[in-house]
């Protein structure tokens, strides 16, 4: 590698000579994801040469190269997006076509997802491996092999020190082995002899000899106490009696003065926090829970409404099945609010099966769609998330989107057409329609959203970020060759939908004591637990 390196330092180029400018991955209508350029080149001048490169390829016909006055492009298909060369026109064409041809092995060694996000992600080793195959626009004699064993960058010195210092860490576990076992023989052979913690001697006086012994094997267990990490090749040293010392993360009282003069000073509000000068707080949930069970540190009552739904139809599109859970969970903020009362509205729906928590009272529910505890001198538990309330919608109707499939073959090619509809009120998003599909598919129609091609899960993924009252249809479109036209189930579907299908809502909260309104937050969602077309 660093031969390499000091060859591409000292070689120049002359002007006019064979040389590749620029290597690239482009998408289909041009977009730059990574261009590595090998001679000094403007970037007006690259993204000019890139976004002319999609208006020259004549899609049909088959070629890997396409020529303009000044600069030659060879390039190659990958997927969703082009390997290119920009070269200048005196190259050496069979060189260029073999370096696309090495090129194209490395990327996918690199950069499995060949799609924009996998590109982003894996840029700077793609770029180390462009690096390794030309230096100075110039071609390097290697394979791929010879370019991924580089990029490893294994160190030969790094080994051999790791194995040097795990053997030391083995002898000094053998050598406080043998220590011990020599400490033991000697410990016996004194109690033998009558010199044991109850005679005089060795120690001046009754129990010297067994101290004695004691301090020695105490010296050996310190060099035989090793952990299994970093460490291992040194005795662990003994925790300090006294003193504090440095305490990572501690806020001492000068410094929050400092901080508190710096915030009135420059008006940044919020930079000393009071309740965090002693142990840091882990996660979005400690603003839920409050420490302890009786104290008023939380935020009222908490009410959320969770629906799952599982659906499976068949490939003609026929609903077989539709279930819907549902579950109504409260969380108590604070002691005050723990005497609560959930008025709830329903929408009259009797195929709706609710089953409430055994704490609640079911004569109340059932005549005035009331939330409470069944006796109302106890509280609901603070900090602590309840499910108060659970139903289920055993035949659904209606469902909140429909996916159908239409494969029909064409000749040799199965063609593929793809279509939701939405005629719930709810507000969908994130939508993700997954479609088995084992050859390379030809995307022709995206009427609504983005899809592409997962070659390494074998599927087509078509998202919809949103669907509301402006896109409630959408419809894809691709050719797969050569493919049975029932190879393309079961199809999953997955979405997110803010609101809950059974129409449940929390109307409002009252302390059953005072019988005063309580201040809550409520939120409904329904997501996809199970949703297969085909299967």
């Amino acid at each position: 590698r660093r031969g390499a390196r000091g060859r591409r330092e000292t070689r120049k180029s002359p002007p006019g000579a064979m040389v590749v400018l620029s290597a690239c991955l482009t998408s289909k209508n041009g977009k730059p994801l990574v261009a590595r350029q090998f001679v000094e080149m403007s970037r007006i001048r690259i993204e000019g040469l890139l976004a002319a490169f999609p208006k020259l390829i004549n899609t049909g016909k088959q070629h890997t190269y396409v020529e303009t006055e000044s600069v030659r492009y060879v390039y190659q298909p990958m997927e969703s997006l082009y390997l290119l060369l920009i070269t200048n026109k005196s190259s050496n064409i069979m060189e260029d076509l073999e370096t696309l041809r090495l090129l194209a092995k490395l990327v996918p060694e690199f950069c499995p997802e060949l799609d924009e996000d996998g590109v982003r992600e894996q840029c700077f080793d793609l770029i180390l491996a462009f690096d390794e195959v030309l230096a100075m626009g110039h071609r390097e004699n290697l394979n791929l092999q010879q370019v991924k064993t580089a990029l490893e960058m294994e160190s030969h010195e790094e080994k051999l020190h790791q194995m040097i210092r795990q053997s030391k860490i083995n002898e000094a576990k053998e050598e406080a082995k043998r220590k011990a076992v020599s400490i033991d023989q000697n410990k016996a052979s004194r109690a033998k002899a009558g010199l044991s913690g109850s005679s005089s001697g060795m120690g001046g006086g009754p129990g010297g000899g067994g101290g004695f012994l004691d301090n020695d094997r105490k010296a050996v267990s310190r060099v035989s106490d090793f952990d299994g990490g970093a460490s291992e090749d040194r005795p662990r040293p003994k925790a300090p009696t006294k003193g504090k010392g440095m305490q990572l993360g501690s806020k001492t009282k000068k410094s929050q003065d400092v901080l508190r003069a710096m915030q009135a000073e420059d008006e940044l509000m919020g930079m000393v926090d009071e309740s965090n000068s002693g142990a840091p707080q882990r996660g979005p949930s400690s603003q839920h829970k409050p420490s302890g069970g009786g104290g008023g540190g939380g935020e009222g009552v908490s009410l959320k409404a969770e629906e799952r739904i599982v659906v499976r139809m068949s490939k003609d599109g026929n609903v077989d099945s539709a279930e819907v859970k549902g579950e109504l969970k409260m969380l108590i903020g604070n002691a005050e609010s723990s005497y609560t009362r959930v008025q709830v509205e329903t929408s009259g729906d009797k195929s709706i099966q609710f089953k409430t928590h055994p704490n609640i009272n079911r004569g109340l529910w059932a005549e005035e769609c009331v939330l409470s505890h069944r006796d109302q001198s106890k509280n609901f538990p603070v900090g602590n998330e309840l499910g108060i309330l659970k139903w289920r919608i055993p035949n659904l109707s209606n469902l909140p989107i429909t996916v159908s499939c239409w494969p029909s073959a064409v000749g040799n090619n199965a063609t593929v057409n793809l279509e939701y509809e939405c005629e719930s009120n709810l507000t969908i998003s994130n939508v993700y329609v997954c479609v088995p599909c084992h050859g390379s598919p030809n995307i022709t129609d995206i009427g609504e959203g983005d899809a592409r091609y997962n070659a390494k899960k074998g599927m087509v993924e078509w998202k919809v970020d949103l669907i509301d009252t402006s896109n409630r249809n959408g419809s894809l479109e691709f050719t797969v060759p050569d493919t049975d036209p029932d190879s393309f189930f079961p199809i999953s579907v997955n979405f997110v939908a803010e609101g809950v299908v059974s129409g449940i809502k929390v109307l409002a909260v009252t302390d059953t004591r005072s019988e005063s309104a309580l201040a809550f937050n409520a939120s409904a969602f329904l997501e996809v637990e199970e949703y297969e077309i085909g299967a």
